[in-house]
């Protein structure tokens, strides 16, 4: 599927490592024109209930809708499982859509992703597909449009979908997965509550720390990867210190970084704080950037001190360890503080556990989901060789 002509949003600010994605105030007003370019004609809408009405998103859409026949799939919950996926794709399936626009957070554009892609598939489950990628053989016929209304996954930026099965993750990874358009409107996140606000900006924070030491950068993600870092650190703090994302500066620097963080890993895919944060949302329902952020606590300290014996990155340990002290001079620069110091800050502000250990967590019941953790792509992508005794350490 072809992107809209630039020329639509030549007042936009093109977002680097996507061929048709957008940054502006009024952003979110361009859905309309971007249906119609792409030769719409019935839409299928993917979100969730409460936020595509709280950000604004629902008014927008009623400017125009009447041109077009639309069905909306409004079922997305947090941290999608499979039935969701399953019921997104009879739907698709049914009504034959020739654009799906995905609107939301990080979940509501994973399925949209996810249903765009697997209605497609001559495989009736959708689960198949997911436990066996190579049946997914039929490109996308749909145009995929993304509008995000949280700023953190950085899903709107990536070809990845998550989706969740009796628990555990599992991902789409393919570049039919990619939207054809991204509308970011850092507007649509101004009346998100606070809670959600910071744990979608450590997410944020997280990816792009992650895509910075990973295994698999190079100098293109590695710069991507600093450019959020540059732009989400002095609006977290600003965000910290006032108490408040409210400031016009900080939701357009939170957007900005939070795409910049999801191109970059786009490119490298995230590390070990990724890998282990799953359990943690599957088994006790922390927010995906709130499991995310009391990793990344631990694995910054454990980074900063990787020694050649315990590295697999191929630039290095000393090169590791200069990675962590850019993050940590952004952030001294940016706070006055560590990036540690700053995520307790903000953990602390959103009414969660400022370190692992404060899960009280008995140590017996993880060591399987840590092995298969320790074992998973993302974990062999993360520079410092990990055993479950450092995990454990700061688990229990």
């Amino acid at each position: 599927m072809g992107a809209p002509s630039p020329s639509l949003y030549a007042d936009l600010q093109p977002l680097a490592g996507h061929s048709a994605a957008y940054l502006g105030e009024g952003a979110a007003g361009r859905l309309g024109g971007a249906v119609e370019a792409l030769g719409g004609r019935r839409v299928l809408l993917v979100h969730g209930r409460t936020s595509y009405l709280r950000s604004g998103a629902a008014t927008l859409v009623d400017r125009w809708a009447r041109r077009y026949r639309i069905s909306h799939f409004d079922g997305v919950r947090p941290n999608p499982d499979i039935g969701q996926v399953r019921e997104g794709v009879a739907m698709a399936r049914r009504f034959r859509p020739d654009v799906v626009v995905g609107i939301g957070g990080g979940s509501s554009l994973d399925v949209a992703k996810a249903v765009a892609v697997l209605s497609a598939q001559p495989v009736a489950d959708p689960l198949d597909c997911l436990r066996q990628p190579e049946l997914i053989t039929e490109p996308r016929r749909t145009a995929l449009v993304l509008l995000p209304t949280t700023a953190g996954s950085g899903s709107e930026m990536t070809r990845f979908a998550t989706v969740y099965v009796d628990g555990r993750k599992h991902s789409l990874d393919l570049p039919a997965v990619r939207a054809d358009l991204v509308l970011v409107d850092p507007a649509l996140t101004s009346s998100l509550p606070r809670p959600e606000s910071i744990a979608g900006g450590l997410d944020a924070l997280a990816q792009a720390i992650e895509s910075h030491w990973s295994v698999s950068a190079d100098e293109a993600s590695r710069t991507l990867a600093v450019e959020a870092l540059e732009r989400l650190l002095p609006a977290l703090a600003r965000a910290a210190d006032t108490g408040s994302f409210a400031d016009p500066k900080v939701r357009a620097d939170m957007a900005h970084g939070a795409a910049l963080a999801g191109t970059a890993i786009d490119l490298t895919r995230t590390t070990s704080a990724h890998a282990l944060s799953y359990e943690l949302t599957a088994r006790l329902g922390l927010a995906h950037g709130t499991a995310v952020a009391l990793h990344l606590d631990w694995l910054l300290g454990r980074h900063a001190a990787l020694d050649e014996s315990e590295c697999r990155h191929p630039d290095g340990a000393a090169a590791v360890r200069r990675r962590v002290e850019v993050a940590q001079n952004l952030s001294c620069e940016s706070t006055g503080g560590s990036v540690e110091q700053l995520v307790r800050r903000l953990l602390g502000a959103a009414g969660q556990p400022v370190a692992l250990h404060e899960l009280s967590l008995p140590a017996d019941t993880w060591k399987q989901p840590l092995t298969a953790a320790l074992s998973s792509t993302r974990a062999w992508n993360n520079p410092c060789v990990l055993t479950e005794e450092d995990i454990l350490r700061f688990l229990v």
